[in-house]
């Protein structure tokens, strides 16, 4: 019957750690998923801001954003740089890394979570089973 006590208990350590990880991948899930769109933002200013850059180069006509103004078959690319953020303010290449770095960091905290889930559901299985096991050997689920 002492088998079957530390069976039990160990169901319900396991269940304890379930209901943890099922929270913390929640939580991990919720900050992947809020810093994947602002990545996915900043990812579309970057392809803005990029385009702006490469109009500003070897242009055929001159341009103007704000107080930059870029000549016809401009070479100079301080004068690209300028007018690209002139022309993409919302772009930030800082942010932009950190944020890269984060949805990294995220996803794999996620997926770890997700991985020690798919585990201990496994070894509630098991314990399931050894516990029932244990409690029929003992004559407790018979009543006897």
């Amino acid at each position: 019957m002492s088998n079957t006590a530390a069976l039990l208990g160990n169901l319900l350590a396991i269940n304890a750690d379930i209901n943890y990880y099922t929270q913390q991948s929640i939580y991990w899930n919720s900050k992947y998923e809020g810093v994947s769109a602002k990545l996915e933002e900043q990812v579309k200013y970057e392809e803005k801001w990029e385009k702006a850059y490469d109009d500003a180069i070897g242009n055929d006509k001159e341009k103007r954003c704000g107080s930059i103004t870029v000549a016809i078959d401009n070479q100079n690319t301080s004068i690209a740089d300028a007018y690209a953020h002139a022309k993409v303010k919302q772009f930030n290449e800082e942010l932009l890394e950190e944020l890269e770095d984060l949805d990294i960091d995220y996803d794999t905290m996620r997926q770890t979570m997700d991985t020690m889930l798919e585990e201990l559901r496994a070894q509630k299985e098991s314990a399931k089973t050894a516990t029932s096991t244990a409690a029929q050997d003992t004559g407790l689920l018979q009543g006897g």
